[in-house]
């Protein structure tokens, strides 16, 4: 069993634009799922440095409708008091994020994972950036060299959350 710390609170959606003159935000899921958000029971609003100064905010509605899905908070009720929280991340303790189905994975258990390449340990992952086609896996070679890999089924093979390992099968892309 790999020792590596998983987060006990995970990002389950990010705000979006101000809509309408209620306060209300466009919610995105990042699961694509919305029961677990409105189910919630304890609830933090990320803040500019993620969870690092998440606030505990309370949900007065959550709207579905034919466009997507909006929120309103607490003490947030206008849109000039809503545009302050657009781009902001929702997190949820781990135990009410979103269920993973067979071969999916948490993206913040994805960092802190060893990278190997032809049975070699070959760096770190330090992050996962959101990117235009697929998310991109920042791994880190040694104290100077970070690289970026697409994270995607060409280039990464065989994920281990008990070892904390995840494979690089194209091991050209690492040059």
């Amino acid at each position: 069993m790999h020792d590596r710390q998983k987060p006990e609170y995970l990002a389950v959606a990010r705000l979006g634009a101000v809509r309408g003159l209620a306060g209300e935000l466009r919610l995105f899921s990042y699961s694509g799922e919305y029961s677990h958000i409105e189910g919630a029971q304890e609830f933090f609003l990320g803040g500019r440095e993620g969870l690092k100064d998440a606030k505990p905010i309370r949900v007065l509605r959550l709207l579905k409708a034919s466009w997507g899905v909006s929120i309103v908070f607490e003490g947030f009720e206008t849109p000039e008091k809503a545009r302050q929280l657009v781009g902001r991340d929702i997190f949820l303790p781990r135990s009410e994020a979103s269920p993973k189905k067979s071969g999916e994975y948490y993206i913040a258990d994805l960092v802190g994972m060893t990278v190997i390449a032809d049975g070699a340990n070959v760096g770190m992952i330090t992050a996962v950036i959101e990117g235009a086609e697929s998310d991109l896996l920042e791994i880190q070679r040694d104290l100077e060299e970070r690289i970026l890999v697409p994270f995607r089924k060409e280039f990464v093979g065989k994920i281990d959350e008990e070892k904390g390992e995840l494979e690089i099968i194209s091991p050209w892309i690492l040059e």
